[in-house]
């Protein structure tokens, strides 16, 4: 009877609303985001209410990723406090890395500043412009119809399984902008959507340079073996050693990511019940193989509870 948190992506924008209502009645928010702030030198305003204005995308990202991190971070720090302490961790793309540090694989200075070299993009020789697309696909079609061989500059960058109804299968599509249109061009409108002001075919081979040229600093940052199960979403396996934290930071930015990997392998680990720690639209809009919370607000705290009581699960105690 295990509780599982989950944390989600960056990749779409999300509405800081119950984020700020969270750093406004909670201590552990609050002191989140000011040592953020404070590791990372980025101010404290844009990283809580998301409204800076940047010079590009990677910035964004940046800004955008620190700030998530902060939020479910403390937003986890406040479930702790209560009792609500996770036995199984893992997340999507940001989560994962967020999840690696509540496993404490990674203390939270080096998780920020590992996230503030995030995004580096060497020049490419190759002048195609990068896109992503969101994909709405029928149950019964095989995502890879749309990516990869059979479809040249195409690449799955996420796997998100099934919307909440069950009836479609969500999938991230990433590679060539003119390659994404042209497909999304062939299918039924609204099938294939892409995505305005993306400009960087994240989690796809086409990241390859920025994965190695994050080596560089990831390797000698101060991974140590997770004290929980840690779930990867790049493959269905409980990362366990530090070197494998490791190669999964390195890896992330290059390779596709799965909710159903997550997932599957916290059911495996016997999960009854997840939390889904912060604001994360896409996340909220899924099927899961087990009953889960979307703690994105302080007015999910009493959902929280009773679903614990309800589903009879056995809570640790907070080392």
């Amino acid at each position: 009877m295990a509780l599982a948190s989950i944390f989600g992506t960056n990749l779409f924008q999300y509405e800081p609303d119950g984020v700020i209502e969270f750093y406004e009645e909670y201590e552990e928010v609050r002191e989140s985001f000011r040592l953020a702030a404070e590791w990372t030198d980025i101010p404290l305003e844009p990283l809580l209410r998301q409204d800076g204005v940047y010079e590009d995308q990677g910035e964004r990202i940046r800004v955008t990723s620190v700030g998530l991190a902060a939020a479910q971070l403390g937003i986890q720090d406040v479930l702790r406090n209560k009792g609500l302490v996770p036995d199984v961790v893992g997340g999507l793309s940001l989560g994962g890395l967020v999840a690696s540090s509540v496993a404490g694989a990674i203390d939270r200075p080096g998780l920020m500043a590992l996230l503030t070299r995030g995004e580096h993009r060497p020049q490419r020789e190759d002048p195609r412009a990068e896109g992503i697309a969101a994909a709405y696909l029928p149950l019964d079609q095989d995502p890879e119809e749309y990516h990869g061989v059979r479809r040249e500059g195409v690449h799955l960058g996420a796997d998100f399984g099934c919307d909440a109804g069950g009836r479609i299968r969500l999938v991230l599509l990433a590679g060539y902008r003119d390659a994404l249109e042209k497909l999304a061009a062939e299918e039924p409108e609204g099938m294939i959507n892409v995505t305005e002001g993306a400009h960087l075919a994240v989690h796809s081979p086409l990241r390859k340079d920025a994965r190695d040229a994050s080596r560089s600093y990831i390797e000698p940052a101060p991974f140590q073996d997770p004290a929980l199960p840690l779930c990867s979403s790049l493959e269905r396996k409980t990362l366990t050693r530090a070197d494998e934290v490791r190669q999964m930071f390195i890896d992330n930015v290059a390779s596709p990511i799965s909710v159903v990997h997550v997932t599957e392998e916290m059911t495996r680990h016997q999960a009854q019940l997840g939390l889904v720690i912060g604001p994360s639209p896409v996340m909220n809009a899924l099927q899961y193989p087990f009953p889960v919370v979307f703690v994105d607000s302080p007015k999910a705290l009493p959902q929280v509870v009773s679903a614990v009581f309800e589903h009879g699960i056995r809570l640790r105690r907070p080392s």
